[in-house]
């Protein structure tokens, strides 16, 4: 038996040992497993569900393909979510930017919270702009013009709007997209105790051989008018003039890891990494 089917069962284990927002969803936890082929999708997203053989079923979600520029696809869960503003959620999903290291990046994912689904514009909208304004993003931006955040860039957008209500640049260039590997995205929102629907919403994303990055910006969930609503989540991205691929994946990653997880968890990410790199050379 391979050394990564002896691994994948533990991180699925400490996964399963993890503590749990009360409001939100952990698209690591077995528990809240996506099935991503029953979401809607728009544009150029596909989705599929993938047994290699080890006993565990990988569900992905390829926002924009590898081999195509110029896409921007969608992907949002089937049910909504009633969110209390005044306390506090958390969303979790791991991602995957690939393509050849030769080639310019472009353009970048989003998660997003709103109260319709659909997919926006291709290119520097991220697939984000152009939705309702009733909405809100944490960006993975891997493209910039003069004047803007350098990428690869962590922004917080609201409204449909692409222009940031905060940024924060993490001079990680090309290491973003290493296709061996995914990254680790968490989406917080402390609120601010008032009972006035506003709040933090702080993103992060992580990865053993990267380091970790956030990004932090004040929102308030009345004035967005997204309160007592039904909130939909989900993903967009765009790769405008790059081939650039986006992929939310689920599999074996573990949750908030102990000191001593980092071996098993680079495990796991590591082959939801090749499993990318194998649908890329299809």
């Amino acid at each position: 038996m391979s050394l990564t089917r002896l691994l994948l069962p533990l991180v699925f284990a400490a996964s399963a040992c993890a503590a749990h927002a009360q409001q939100g969803v952990d698209l690591l936890d077995p528990g809240q497993s996506p099935n991503f082929p029953a979401w809607t999708l728009y544009g150029s997203a596909s989705a599929q569900n993938l047994t290699p053989g080890n006993g565990f079923t990988y569900s992905t979600l390829n926002l924009t393909q590898a081999t195509v520029g110029g896409s921007a696809g969608a992907g949002w869960a089937p049910q909504t979510l009633l969110l209390d503003f005044n306390t506090a959620f958390s969303f979790r999903f791991a991602f995957n930017i690939h393509n050849n290291p030769d080639e310019v990046r472009g353009d970048g994912l989003t998660f997003v919270l709103a109260d319709a689904t659909g997919v926006g514009g291709t290119g520097s909208g991220l697939g984000y702009e152009g939705l309702s304004s009733r909405s809100l993003a944490l960006a993975i931006d891997t493209f910039h013009f003069d004047g803007e955040p350098v990428s690869p860039s962590l922004q917080i957008l609201t409204q449909g709007v692409t222009t940031p209500v905060a940024y924060t640049e993490t001079g990680l260039g090309d290491a973003i997209r290493n296709g061996n590997y995914a990254l680790i995205a968490t989406f917080d929102y402390t609120p601010s105790g008032l009972a006035d629907h506003a709040g933090t919403l702080t993103g992060t994303i992580w990865n053993p051989d990267v380091g970790s990055f956030s990004v932090q910006a004040g929102v308030d969930f009345a004035a967005l008018g997204l309160v007592g609503l039904p909130v939909y989540y989900g993903f967009t991205a765009a790769n405008g003039l790059a081939t650039d691929g986006h992929t939310i994946q689920w599999g074996a990653v573990a949750a908030v890891p102990e000191p001593g997880s980092w071996a098993l968890i680079g495990a796991g990410l590591g082959w939801l990494g090749l499993l990318a790199q194998r649908r890329r050379v299809r």
